[in-house]
């Protein structure tokens, strides 16, 4: 082995880049940590940093502890024999990060479910020490599952704890959450979710949220918090954590009904997400708040809104509150609004809309979701590219429901009037073209035959009714859409035009992602050897392109590769474009031909690194 591994940063770098293939990656430690003894320790470590089922860890019990039938030992000698801890104590100790929130991951990768309570009770079986793994940091707990079990994994070093789904019992509950800070008293980043068994809360859940907000209280130096108060009177007690820099909640109108303005204060706090079921709930939030952080996104419920209660003048009276501090204090940087139901029947226009942010000079993010229709054209764009100069991620996302329509084939040519006619087949008029059809087949039913009934006049031959016979036609097979279109395809309107988006590049320079829907099927004026005017942004490496209508591959690609040279791909950060099926019927969904744009972006890109 070279020396040089042994130099800390040098064996840091080459870890880190193992890390980065998700598929070998693991595999990659597993053999240095057989092969290699300067670098197995090291290697055991990063193997064992981050579990997400304690399935690992038990298993080290049951290899040690447990005695095949067939041994000559009687089960009476196995339980006398002292429990082997060897293999668990050289393992538990390097554990940083359980996450057991996601146990069907672990069903999906490993092809069987694991018993969160066997694994644990088999950890417990015997008296090891407590906690479990003392080096823990971050603890990811089942949803669902009891909080009288969670004691047993919590220990002084741990300074992250989730719990992102917990039932509500009224006697269990209150004793292990009154238990937990004195176990880890320097938690910094909680996350506590309690829900009721039925969905509905009830007087005594009502109650008991005070004490819920008394134990988050407690955490003196929390930082960042993910809640569900129930009441504004818990909701109020969150107030005032002076450490508190990220705040994530849950509310609805319960939650807000009674909340007094200017009633939440929060010194320290830079980023505010909230969840609300109504924009009414949103607004009475908004107005609590005397100050507002650098970041906030909001996320509406579509379940309980009501579409009455939402338009634009709602929404206007909401960004309005949220642009109110910009003038004489610190301004909003990052926004994001998630507006899943319609404010309208008619288009509206994004940037009429957005006009109360236009006040916030220092955004650098703007996320928004919509499923009402809306309009964004070239100018509006340039306006909005103008207002907030220092954009660097830009999202106007139409949440409609996504479709997929075929392009009409192109019609034939009309037949000349001296061909002859098509022969008269007993089938029916003949096509010779066509490929031979499976014959039809006929049978006679087999059910009983019934007796024959009585004739009126007995000279008469005897009648018997006749068997039903059926008739199966050819089988017809069900003609699946071509793979391109199960690819996620939003229907968005598409106003936006080359000229547009080289206006926002060359207004903020700053930016690196966008998710636009652009019509690239206006070249005009666009095709000549400078496309973009000078124009050009190396920080795009990332970009949402094939919800767009396309015009002629070639010139598209010509024309991203002058003014985004880096892109790629085209359907955002970690999506790949799906390989176009040969035979491909004619249809305009966009991923067909924006997977050619990307091939000869390629292709540019490699000529000009061979030029070079």
């Amino acid at each position: 082995m070279h020396h040089a591994l042994l130099i800390p940063d040098v064996r840091a770098y080459i870890f880190a880049f193992i890390k980065e293939d998700k598929q070998m990656g693991r595999c990659t430690f597993a053999v240095l940590a057989r092969t290699c003894s300067a670098l197995s320790e090291a290697s055991l470590d990063v193997l064992w940093s981050e579990l997400d089922s304690l399935r690992p860890l038990a298993s080290c019990i049951y290899a040690e502890n447990t005695v095949p039938l067939s041994d000559e030992f009687t089960i009476e000698t196995n339980n006398d024999t002292r429990p082997n801890f060897s293999v668990f104590n050289r393992y538990a100790h390097r554990v940083r990060k359980l996450d057991l929130s996601g146990q069907q991951r672990f069903l999906r990768r490993n092809g069987g479910y694991p018993s969160l309570t066997e694994d644990l009770g088999a950890l417990l079986y015997y008296p090891l020490n407590s906690p479990l793994l003392p080096n823990l940091r971050h603890l990811a707990w089942a949803p669902g599952m009891g909080l009288n079990l969670l004691r047993h994994l919590l220990g002084p070093h741990l300074l992250s704890l989730k719990i992102p789904s917990h039932r509500w019992s009224s006697a269990s509950t209150l004793f292990a959450l009154t238990k937990i800070p004195g176990l880890c008293p320097k938690i910094k980043s909680l996350t506590l979710q309690v829900h009721s068994w039925d969905g509905h809360i009830d007087s005594e859940l009502t109650q008991s949220t005070y004490c819920i907000s008394r134990v988050i209280g407690s955490w003196a130096k929390l930082e960042e918090l993910d809640c569900n108060p129930m009441t504004f009177e818990a909701l109020q007690r969150l107030s005032g954590m002076e450490y508190l820099k990220i705040l994530r909640l849950q509310v609805n109108t319960a939650s807000v009904i009674d909340l007094p303005p200017d009633s939440l204060s929060f010194p320290s706090l830079h980023t505010f997400q909230f969840q609300t079921d109504t924009l009414d709930t949103a607004i009475t939030l908004m107005k609590a708040m005397k100050r507002f952080p650098k970041s906030l996104k909001i996320d509406v419920f579509a379940g309980r809104s009501r579409r009455g209660t939402c338009s634009p003048e709602i929404v206007g009276v909401l960004l309005g509150l949220i642009s109110r501090d910009a003038l004489h204090r610190e301004q909003l940087r990052h926004f994001s609004l998630n507006l899943p139901f319609l404010l309208g029947d008619n288009p509206d226009n994004v940037s009429e809309i957005l006009r109360p942010l236009f006040v916030c000079r220092e955004l650098r993010t703007l996320s928004i979701r919509m499923s009402s229709p809306f309009t964004l054209g070239d100018d509006d764009l340039e306006t909005m590219a103008e207002t907030w100069p220092m954009l660097e991620e830009l999202e106007l996302i139409d949440l409609r429901p996504r479709v997929a329509a075929h392009t009409p084939p192109p019609p034939q040519p009309p037949l000349p009037h001296n061909l002859p006619l098509p022969p008269i087949t007993p089938t029916g008029v003949g096509q010779p073209n066509q490929a031979p059809q499976p014959p039809v087949l006929t049978f006679a039913a087999q059910h009983p035959v019934p007796m024959p009934l009585p004739l009126a006049n007995a000279g008469q031959a005897n009648q018997f009714p006749y068997l039903p016979v059926f008739t199966i036609p050819p089988p017809v097979f069900p003609t699946f859409p071509p793979p391109d279109l199960f690819f996620p395809i939003r229907s968005r309107t598409a106003e936006i035009t080359f000229r547009g988006l080289i206006s926002l590049l060359r207004i903020c320079p700053n930016l690196y992602y966008f998710d636009l829907a652009l019509d690239a099927t206006k070249l005009d004026d666009l095709q000549g050897d400078k496309p973009g005017g000078g124009v050009c942004n190396r920080l795009v490496k990332y970009a949402r392109l094939i919800d767009s209508p396309i015009g002629d591959p070639e010139v598209v690609a010509r024309i991203l590769f002058d003014i985004l040279p880096e892109l790629d791909p085209l359907a955002g950060p970690n999506a790949l474009l799906p390989a176009p099926p040969q035979n491909m019927p004619p249809h305009n969904m966009a991923p067909q031909r924006w997977n050619i744009v990307r091939q000869k972006m390629m292709a540019f890109r490699h000529a000009t690194t061979s030029q070079i």
